[in-house]
């Protein structure tokens, strides 16, 4: 089975990927501020790559592996335990893949509507505008699903780096202020779009006269879209029964993680020692939501450790890089296979981001071991 490591860079990659799709396709629509002639002339070098066989190959690749592997994470998960956040990107990234499949038709066939037309915006516009609104509000709202998604995604990987202390004040304004710009871009071309269709008699007849075969080809594509979204749907409704079932199975088998300070918690067999404290709510940190990037849950093991499961790849490395004491695990990585442990949380349940950008700066105080920021 492929290292945990590898599977997440395999992920973080491809949605890079497509969000460096997306943001191609959003400065495209933001440059409709300027004029429907300016997203025209831009759209070489926004959009024509992904037209390319090399890019587009490569964007359906990625789109693949991106959802095969976000399907495999939420198929692996032990609890419905999540953050806010967390079920943010989870429902958003299920909406994904049917929606970009829509998205994907409906451009494909507004690329082809007029080959000798001078700007292909101005097609897809007066379209979207005048004749087919609903496809305008479809293919923005996939858009700004895929954004946010991408967006919450790149945030919890960039916070945690040391970097963002220099980009972070750069970032967090791009992602607020691409789609906002995007929408009023694509409201500004189409009243342009809108104005051009009551003067020019010639080109709305002309647009007229090619929605007929436009027209027939998406009744064609509408049911071979509608098989793959049932396909898709049944792929979903078989990862749910895959994950419930395991969560069902390991609820015979209790085991009990016993914390600092004489908390306890008893959790069923196949969680990790986070998660069973979540269950509790026991606080304790855990910035990165349980995927073992900021080591802020780790914990020194006083007992029991052959309860838990061996260290992976992505634990090793983690724990590593924030120099954590001989013996220390990753709560969210270590998984209580017998009956119970006793651990010492190394952080306060209030530790942030700087404890993974800069785990130097958190130094041991007190007889518990627990660490705090450094004056």
């Amino acid at each position: 089975m492929p290292s945990k490591t590898l599977l997440r860079n395999l992920r973080l990659l491809s949605g890079l990927v497509l969000m460096a799709f997306v943001i191609g396709h959003l400065t495209n629509l933001a440059l409709g501020l300027h004029s429907v002639a300016a997203m025209g002339a831009a759209r070489w070098l926004l959009l024509d790559p992904w037209r390319h066989p090399l890019g587009g190959g490569l964007l359906a690749l990625c789109a693949v592996v991106h959802t095969v592997l976000g399907l495999y994470a939420i198929s692996a998960r032990r609890s419905w335990t999540m953050t806010r956040t967390d079920v943010v990107q989870l429902v958003l990234g299920l909406l994904t893949p049917p929606m970009l499949i829509t998205h994907v038709v409906a451009t494909s066939i507004a690329s082809d509507f007029d080959r000798n037309f001078q700007f292909a915006y101005g097609r897809m516009l007066a379209v979207y505008w005048s004749f087919a609104p609903k496809y305008a509000f479809q293919q923005l709202f996939v858009v700004m699903i895929v954004w946010i998604h991408g967006a919450l995604g790149l945030y919890s990987w960039l916070v945690l780096l040391p970097v963002w202390r220099r980009i972070g004040g750069v970032v967090l304004p791009v992602l607020f202020a691409v789609p906002i710009l995007a929408l009023l871009g694509f409201a500004e071309s189409g009243r342009e779009v809108l104005q051009r269709l009551e003067s020019d008699p010639a080109w709305k007849q002309l647009i007229i006269d090619h929605l007929r075969p436009i027209s027939a080809l998406l009744e064609q594509t509408e049911s071979a879209q509608n098989r793959v979204v049932l396909g898709y749907a049944a792929v979903v409704g078989l990862v749910l029964a895959v994950m419930l079932g395991r969560m069902l199975h390991a609820r015979s088998q209790p085991v009990r993680v016993d914390y600092d300070g004489g908390e306890s918690a008893m959790g069923r067999r196949g969680l990790s020692v986070l998660e069973i404290g979540q269950g509790a709510q026991v606080a304790h940190a855990h910035v990165c939501a349980g995927r073992g990037r900021c080591g802020t849950c780790r914990v020194q093991v006083l007992q029991g450790a052959g309860s838990l499961s061996p260290r992976n790849d992505l634990e090793e490395a983690t724990l590593a890089r924030v120099h954590a004491p001989p013996g220390a695990r990753l709560g969210c990585q270590a998984l209580v296979l017998g009956p119970g442990v006793l651990v010492t949380r190394l952080l306060p349940a209030h530790a942030d981001a700087s404890a993974a950008r800069e785990p130097a700066d958190w130094v041991t105080e007190g007889d518990s071991g627990q660490l705090e920021p450094a004056p």
